[in-house]
């Protein structure tokens, strides 16, 4: 009876820590990245009664099973059930949910937790942290202050050249409010294979266009008012973030079928209306800006409609000619009103010999198709239908923050007034061999253990990482309806250890009252 008793106690310890355990559960079923505990009983040592013999052929006796009385049951385990929660949309933009394995990286002072609770936001000096003030870890883009990196919160420029490196150690995030994106030039592209860089042009020049009686020759001005064969515009930007409009004016020289088609064309800056300069020619009534360069050779087309020189300086010798990358030198004004002679080029797709010599153009810019314009039915000429357009350029100029979001690689994307974004951090987070051996130490965070294994460290997306959902958090994974289940379970396992308890100590007090 005496041993009825210690088993029931146990019983009883063991469902109160059970019903703890559950009540812990249920309390944080709305709590952000917060994951389910789960206890586990196991038999406690057994008082051997009797022990086990073999069987004993020669005596004709058989086998006999051991005679053991158990003690009672002891706590086996509390498991932390690393399970996916719920991913639940807020709207916040610097709210993160781990989708997959992960844990996000914090640190308070020198010490380093280990979350899935991505409930973060900046504080005062624009360092991303946790809702306990722990700082969120990761790697970011080094600030730019005229071409050196800059240290500090400080009002910076920052330029989106310099790429993030996560294979250096992680460290804070910090983003200032008052970041600055600087202003970036429109490039100069020196290679007809890169398409985003300068100014990239694309469409169709009809090739049934009516010869233009007042073309220029290959290499020479535009004469004095003649109307452009087809007109298209590009806004660059100077050093200074100023921006600019060149406005291109094309030329039809030869019209099929009497050859091949060719056109020249002529650039102007017709920023704001600038007076032309004294020594440009000009087109009056067309144009009313700064002339900036003209086509060096004629542009061609193959039989295909394809590219075959694009109006450059011809590098190679016939049949096949390649042609360099055409370069507009522009003397662009900067915000004094100084010429600033900057440099930009113009892509008009792939031409003959690249990347090969004998290689013919492309259909990856302008086109020399027939074209879908009309017969006047008066005068009986043909009208063309030209489609030439931007269709690419680089540069923008200065912004301030307005806005940030957080990408499925963990990257944080920094939105600048100028319709720039730019990557300018990713979180870092951290995957463990045995996740359910971390510690808990309270505010849904965790800590290393003996038996969790090292932390593996790594972007999102990547070695075996999570992807990142922004404007979201991850959800408690306790599934309420289970712990109710439980929590009657223990209550009955309780309540029949109980009666246990008094079934037994009413058989004490018979057998007390036996000697009287």
């Amino acid at each position: 009876m005496m041993g009825s008793l210690f088993s029931s106690v146990s019983g009883l310890k063991n469902h109160t820590t059970w019903m703890n355990v559950i009540g812990n559960n249920i309390s944080n079923v709305n709590t952000i990245g917060y994951k389910d505990s789960r206890i586990t009983f196991k038999e406690a040592i057994s008082q051997t009664m009797g022990s086990a013999s073999g069987a004993n052929s020669l005596a004709n006796l058989g086998g006999i099973n051991p005679e053991q009385m158990g003690l009672g049951s002891v706590l086996g385990s509390i498991d932390t059930i690393m399970t996916q929660g719920a991913i639940q949309t807020t709207g916040n933009p610097t709210d993160v949910a781990i989708q997959g394995q992960g844990f996000f990286i914090e640190k308070a002072g020198d010490v380093t937790t280990y979350s899935r609770a991505g409930n973060f936001y900046f504080d005062n000096a624009g360092n991303l942290v946790a809702s306990n003030g722990a700082l969120v870890q990761g790697w970011q883009m080094p600030f730019v202050r005229g071409g050196t990196i800059a240290l500090g919160p400080a009002s910076i420029t920052s330029t989106p050249t310099l790429p993030i490196n996560t294979s250096v150690p992680y460290g804070n995030i910090q983003i200032p409010q008052n970041l600055v994106l600087g202003p970036k030039a429109t490039s100069l592209n020196l290679s007809p294979a890169i398409k985003d860089q300068g100014i990239q042009l694309k469409g169709n020049l009809d090739s049934l266009t009516p010869a233009n009686a007042g073309a220029p020759l290959a290499g020479a001005y535009p004469a004095l008012g003649t109307a452009p064969s087809a007109q298209t515009s590009s806004t660059v930007y100077d050093s200074l973030g100023n921006a600019h409009t060149i406005t291109f004016l094309w030329y039809q020289i030869n019209p099929m079928p009497l050859g091949p088609a060719s056109w020249t064309w002529a650039a102007y800056d017709t920023t704001g209306g600038l007076p032309i300069a004294a020594a440009a020619p000009a087109i009056p009534g067309q144009v009313s800006g700064t002339y900036v360069g003209h086509s060096t050779n004629q542009v061609t087309f193959n039989g295909d409609g394809s590219l075959a020189t694009n109006g450059g300086p011809i590098a190679g010798a016939p049949p096949v000619p390649t042609n360099d990358v055409i370069l507009i030198p522009v003397a662009l004004l900067d915000g004094a009103n100084n010429p600033v002679g900057e440099t930009i080029s113009v892509n008009l797709g792939t031409p003959n010999g690249f990347p090969l010599a004998t290689a013919l153009g492309l259909r990856d810019g302008i086109t020399g198709d027939f074209g879908a314009g009309q017969i006047d039915p008066v005068t009986n000429v043909y009208i063309p239908k030209q489609t030439i357009y931007t269709s690419f350029v680089d540069g923008y100029s200065e912004g301030t923050l307005t806005g940030l979001s957080v990408d499925q690689f963990g990257g944080l994307n920094v939105q600048f007034s100028n319709n720039q974004i730019v990557i300018m951090a990713k979180l870092a987070l951290a995957r463990f061999s045995n996740p359910q051996g971390l510690t808990k130490v309270g505010g849904t965070q965790f800590m290393q253990s003996a038996n969790s294994g090292l932390p593996q460290v790594g972007e999102a997306g990547s070695a075996g990482m999570g992807t990142t959902i922004g404007a979201s958090v991850e959800a408690s994974n306790v599934d309420l309806s289970v712990e109710l289940t439980n929590m009657i379970i223990a209550q009955r396992g309780f309540e029949s250890n109980a009666r246990i308890v008094t079934v037994s100590s009413e058989m004490l007090t018979t057998l007390v009252q036996l000697g009287r």
